[in-house]
């Protein structure tokens, strides 16, 4: 089920974080990097709001893996914020109770995915 919302702020925080040490400018692959940027802040809110398993080796490496989205997409840190909000939304409009069930498509495809961006 769903997490309270207040540790949210932690991952705003990194997101911010990992904007200001990214690059400014679009980078030849920013598109794909978009993409990436995405999946990554989904399986960042899906562990917090989900209370999905994530160790803190997988957390460190999984914010690695957003520095480098950011670095990559080019993203203004504006840009970024709204990126992140857009995912939220999505989440929210898909249904907290859908995508944290335990055996629902998304848990499995978390694991997978969380499993593949923080070796």
């Amino acid at each position: 089920m769903r997490a309270d919302r207040p540790s949210r702020g932690l991952f705003r925080v990194a997101l911010v974080a990992a904007v200001l040490a990214g690059s400014i400018g679009r980078a030849p692959a920013a598109e794909g990097a978009e993409e990436t940027l995405k999946t990554l802040y989904r399986i960042a809110l899906s562990a917090e709001m989900c209370g999905f398993p994530i160790a803190p080796r997988q957390s460190e490496a999984l914010g690695k893996s957003m520095n480098r989205a950011l670095t990559e997409s080019g993203l203004d840190p504006d840009a970024a914020e709204e990126l992140y909000r857009d995912v939220d939304a999505s989440l929210e409009a898909e249904g907290w109770d859908k995508v944290c069930a335990a055996g629902g498509d998304w848990a499995r495809n978390y694991r997978a995915l969380l499993a593949a961006n923080t070796k």
